[in-house]
């Protein structure tokens, strides 16, 4: 008899559990894939050059043209006190609704316009000013993922599904789904103390800019790191597995961009598509998840419980998704 499906997804938490908590176990896969990644790169050199170049180019030209203004503008805004008013408009949301500090507000807004991995970026910023605490990072982690929305109304509606209003749908589809994990979970772990006491030292304007510089360059360059890692991993399995076209936009669970490319070329129903594409960018793939850890190193945050949001939000954005096209479209 063959085994279940919830049989199959229980063990593969189980193991990711044991993976998660047993250091040696994790330290020897690490070294086994890295030495495995080298030997694949000196035998296949070719073909990781053009996951390389992929990379930087997905880098240059349509990520970092929309992540840069944003993290720039939202670190100057952050030291000039911008925090305090957004979160007194957004106060009865956030702490009602989500029941978060006030000021995650800030981030839940600025992740609304410029996306994941930037909203990471934005709990780092709050939090190294003392403006939230590592309980506000874990439960917004869970519900603060947003794709730019530029990217899905352009990239995926017009240009990947050559339809302006599918982009939409699947925009919708995707922010409701994430608005929806926030309340779903608004009870999980609630604390009843949540002082925050805001950090008092002020800095010049070209202070405050320079430093703004650095920080968003490291962060880019971060970035630039893990996508070229993951797609150099994506043509690993590619060689190793050769799937079908019709099925590489499974390589979106890996990196989106990468997916929607393949899924965008293949033979499926252009409404199938839209619902696989709002499930692919609500994942957010292994690549953004490695992002948003990363920006966030040292915040003693588990993966698991943001990895089980992901896939809820994947499977209800995608849901969602099916029932407005089958109402409207």
């Amino acid at each position: 008899m063959p085994p279940k499906s919830s049989d199959i997804i229980h063990t593969f938490f189980n193991i990711v559990k044991l993976i998660e908590y047993n250091k040696l176990m994790k330290k020897v896969l690490n070294i086994a894939l890295l030495l495995f990644i080298i030997l694949f790169m000196l035998f296949n050199s070719f073909d990781v050059m053009e996951s390389i170049k992929l990379s930087f180019s997905i880098c240059i030209n349509k990520l970092f043209p929309s992540l840069i203004p944003f993290m720039l503008l939202s670190n100057i805004l952050i030291n000039y006190d911008f925090v305090y008013d957004i979160s007194n408009i957004f106060e009865n949301i956030m702490e009602k609704v989500f029941k978060v500090n006030k000021n995650c507000a800030f981030a839940y807004v600025m992740s609304i316009l410029s996306g994941t991995p930037s909203n990471s970026k934005y709990l780092s910023d709050l939090y190294s000013k003392n403006l939230i605490d590592i309980y506000d990072i874990k439960k917004c982690l869970g519900f603060c993922h947003f794709t730019n929305p530029i990217f899905v109304l352009g990239t995926i509606g017009y240009t990947y599904l050559r339809n302006k209003k599918l982009g939409l749908i699947i925009l919708l589809s995707h922010y409701l789904g994430s608005i929806l994990i926030g309340i779903f979970t608004r009870g999980i772990n609630t604390k009843k103390d949540n002082k925050i006491t805001p950090s008092q030292d002020k800095k010049n304007f070209f202070k405050i800019f320079n430093e703004s510089i650095v920080s968003t360059t490291n962060t880019l360059i971060l970035i630039l790191g893990v996508i070229t890692t993951c797609l150099i991993f994506t043509c690993i399995i590619d060689k190793i597995i050769n799937l079908n076209n019709d099925f590489k936009f499974l390589y979106g669970i890996i990196e989106i961009t990468q997916g929607l490319n393949y899924l965008a070329l293949s033979n499926i129903n252009v409404t199938i598509k839209a619902v696989i594409a709002t499930a692919i960018i609500s994942f957010g793939g292994i690549c953004i998840h490695m992002q948003v850890f990363s920006i966030l190193d040292n915040k003693k945050i588990r993966y698991l419980p943001y990895l089980i949001s992901r896939i809820k939000h994947a499977i209800i954005s995608s849901m969602l998704c099916l029932i407005i096209i089958k109402m409207f479209y």
